[in-house]
């Protein structure tokens, strides 16, 4: 079957050389307005007569003119057009054995602006927009987001939450998939955070919010995909912009970066370079109580900490394209990271007999912990159109090494009241070192059979290997011993092979599906080289996805869809590693999770293409999450992650945007949730439930002068997540933007959480577990930001692509 594909597929493109033989003709052009004078950059396009099918697309050189080679016989026509001028077509013409040269009089383009006598409108794309069943940020839309992470950008986005430890949530789900343009960050947690933290918001243009992504995107992320586009060139020639910002909390920062793109006839060459330092601080207040053994044993435990981090990140990114023609294209990506984190956390644990006051003893320690990540990827792509109905085909190729090294120095002793001196002096060291290699591999076909019907088709393969290594040494008589009952060495391989099938079908009266089936089969493998222990799985799942979208008038949508998705446990909570915050608390890996499978369904209405309402209701059977044992006699409280029964949630979300007058606009949105968790154990049946709300909304004053004023909040009411329970938090904050020189230097001014309440406070209370944390950060914030562009502000941009890095990578961090 295959070589008979291959033949029919070679025979078509021989057959289509061949007639491209018999006739080599030219076309000639030249484009002026309407007072004689040339005009480069505009858009000229061919166009076969009988059903203006594109033919070939070209932009107007610097003296107007324009040319097609290489055109086969047929009936065309030239179309011509440019922002502010008014459309125009040549009379139809023949390309045939007799014809084979043709050169047009000028192509007079009419202005089509009107003198308003000095009054210029312009026009900006809203910070929220729902676009093709996504949700879109257009985050260089926004004041706020001067100055400010990536993170502090997603704590803004419609139904997204960020909990106590950074991570991700969306629509009240955890086992959301992080993208940058279209590539999977290979990270997860903690590592995840923080490459976001580090990631300036002026590199990003959008951030895409799939909740019900269709059968072409890996499977896993059980909640959707969020997808972060970095910013890109957009003219021929060469252009680029540099940015930089600097602000203060309790501590300062500042970041800057360059973005370059240099367009020819037949290449693109495209690059940036990003440099964060940002100091910031994390305070917590962890409190539990301890029973003991009897009543009169009862210890209350408080241990206020205080953490001063920095993470100095630095991105790049360099590709080039070469158009082998208009319809054919290959490339080479390279894009990576290398960061550096550093925490200094001072603990004080103290510890009072249950109900009295008086301090029984203390325990403190001062943790300092390193952490180097670096990736590097290559890709090599290739996206080919076949036909002038639409047949593409396109094949990605990806390499990616990762590493990430962790030194943690850990000192403590105990203190008695009465006693001055410090007793049980404890020293520990770790070091943590992993190791990654990627290799993925994808291709995928756009097959119309008609201007209404169309299969979209694909297979990918991707290959993971993870090798984890913790060498842990405890100070004894002034010399490091190694701890062997705590050290560990972990190797972690999985491949995942996929396809998938999607028919696309548009409908008379104003209804378009969309049928989607994806296959991976997963064959995983957890060896525990310290324990000698393996854990192997093996398993093939199926994900079915339909979207069907109807528009009864020009104002009135109405969309249903339906997915099915699939969160395999992150990497590091596979591996049986231990990792100390002091000697009472600590956290550790879990090689028996199994991955947890959600079903969505959804329910969207559109009005006047910008009112939105969905409702939406999902399922997770083995939903992974977060939970506490501890031992009364020891006093310890560890943490791990673990497989529930399932977890269920219903999910109301409004946009409602607001145009209050013509220079005041406003966004609001409202999210409205009921999530219900249920875990059932030996000697225990838990049962969570809970209503919760958050609410967003962003005014925006254009006023005269080019200047610009955002006045932004947003807030959540209590809600539930797995064993905890959270309160309330909220945030104002604001913007003042100024453009200058031409609209090329781009002033901002924000403010982030003036009041101070975007805070965690939680609580996790069921058996002998009584666990409450009170965390905050360095979430107010002034920030001065400057972009400046320049070059050819015209030039079309570098292609978008979906490389093809696997799902499965983003979970090596923890």
């Amino acid at each position: 079957m295959k070589k008979l594909v291959l033949l029919i597929l070679l025979s078509y493109c021989g057959y289509r050389e061949c007639h491209a033989q018999n006739v080599n003709g030219k076309i000639n052009v030249k484009v002026i307005d309407d007072k004689g004078h040339s005009l480069p950059f505009a858009s000229v396009v061919l166009r076969h007569t009988k059903d203006s099918s594109l033919v070939k697309g070209e932009l107007s050189a610097a003296d107007g003119s324009a040319s097609f080679e290489n055109i086969t016989s047929g009936h065309y026509f030239v179309q011509s057009s440019l922002v502010g001028y008014q459309t125009a077509y040549t009379p139809a013409f023949s390309i045939d054995p007799t014809h084979t040269a043709v050169q047009f009089p000028n192509m007079t383009l009419s202005s089509s602006s009107k003198d308003l006598k000095g009054v210029t409108i312009s026009a900006q794309k809203p910070f929220i927009e729902r676009k093709e069943g996504a949700t879109v940020l257009n985050v260089e839309s926004s004041v706020a987001a001067a100055g400010s992470n990536v993170l502090d950008v997603l704590r803004r986005a419609p139904g997204v939450q960020v909990d106590k430890d950074d991570n991700i949530l969306l629509k009240g789900n955890g086992g959301v998939t992080v993208m940058l343009d279209g590539k999977l960050t290979y990270l997860s947690g903690e590592q995840l955070a923080n490459l976001l933290k580090s990631l300036p918001a002026e590199t990003v243009s959008q951030i895409e919010i799939m909740t019900s992504p269709s059968a072409k995107y890996d499977a896993a992320g059980n909640s959707g995909i969020i997808n972060i586009k970095t910013k890109k060139g957009v003219a021929t020639g060469v252009n680029g912009s540099l940015n930089g910002s600097g602000g203060f909390g309790r501590y300062g920062f500042y970041n800057a970066g360059l973005n370059l793109n240099w367009r020819a006839e037949k290449f693109n060459v495209f690059g940036s370079y990003n440099h964060s330092d940002r100091h910031f601080f994390n305070e917590r207040l962890a409190t539990r109580v301890v029973n003991g053994d009897n009543k009169e044993a009862a210890q209350f435990f408080s241990a206020p900490q205080f953490g001063k981090r920095n993470h100095i990140g630095n991105q790049y990114k360099l590709g080039f394209d070469y158009f082998i023609s208009p319809k054919h294209t290959v490339g080479v990506l390279l894009n990576g990271y290398n960061n550096f984190f550093r925490s200094n956390v001072s603990n004080t644990t103290n510890i009072y007999r249950l109900g009295n006051p008086t301090l029984d003893s203390s325990l403190n320690s001062v943790t300092t912990n390193d952490h180097n990540f670096n990736s590097n990827t290559i890709n090599v792509n290739y996206k080919g159109q076949l036909d002038t109905l639409g047949t593409e085909i396109s094949v990605d190729a990806d390499y990616v090494s990762l590493g990430y090294h962790r030194r943690l120095y850990m000192n403590d002793s105990m203190y008695y009241p009465g006693n001055p001196a410090y007793k049980n002096p404890h020293t520990i060291r770790n070091f943590t070192t992993t190791k990654m290699t990627i290799k993925s591999i994808k291709g995928d076909l756009v097959l119309p059979f008609n201007k209404t019907t169309k299969l979209e088709t694909g297979v990918k393969g991707s290959f993971v290997t993870t090798d984890n290594v913790l060498q842990y040494d405890s100070l004894y008589e002034g010399k490091y011993i190694p701890a062997l009952s705590q050290s560990n060495h972990f190797i972690y391989t999985e491949n995942v092979l996929a396809a998938y099938g999607i028919i696309k079908k548009s409908f008379s009266g104003g209804t378009d599906a969309q049928l989607g089936l994806r296959v991976e089969g997963t064959t995983s493998k957890g060896y525990s080289v310290t324990y000698n222990s393996v854990v192997k799985r093996n398993y093939v799942s199926f994900f079915p996805n339909l979207t069907v979208d109807h528009s009864f008038s020009k104002d009135h949508k109405l969309g249903i869809s339906f997915a099915r998705r699939i969160s395999r446990p992150e990497y590091e909570d596979l591996n049986p590693f231990i990792f100390y915050s002091d000697r009472y608390t600590y956290g550790r890996g879990n090689p028996y999770l199994k991955p947890e499978f959600t079903n969505i369904v959804e329910l969207t209405y559109t009005f006047k293409q910008q009112y939105i309402v969905s409702v939406s209701y999902d399922r997770t059977k083995d939903f992974i999450s977060e939970f506490l044992e501890q031992n009364d006699s020891t006093k310890v409280t560890w943490s791990y992650d673990k497989n529930y029964d399932h977890k269920q949630g219903w999910h109301l979300t409004l946009t409602v945007p607001v145009t209050a007058t013509k220079w005041w606009n406003i966004n609001n949105t409202l999210n409205l949730n009921y999530n219900y968790f249920r875990l059932q154990d030996v000697g225990m049946d838990i049962v969570n439930s809970a209503i919760g709300a958050h609410f967003e909304t962003t005014s925006t004053f254009t006023l005269p002068g080019n200047w610009k004023v955002e006045l932004n909040a947003y807030g959540g009411t209590p809600f539930q997540w797995g064993v905890w329970k959270g309160k309330a938090y909220y945030a104002i904050g604001g913007g003042v933007q100024k453009t200058l020189l031409d609209k090329r230097l781009n002033m901002k001014l924000n403010f982030t959480d003036v009041t101070n309440g975007d805070q965690f406070r939680g609580s996790a209370v069921y058996g002998n577990v009584d666990f409450h944390i009170h965390n905050q950060w360095q979430n107010r914030t002034a920030t001065l930001s400057a972009t400046y562009s320049f070059g050819n502000s015209k030039i079309k941009g570098a292609r978008d692509r979906q490389t093809a890095t696997s799902a499965e990578a983003k979970r090596s961090g923890g």
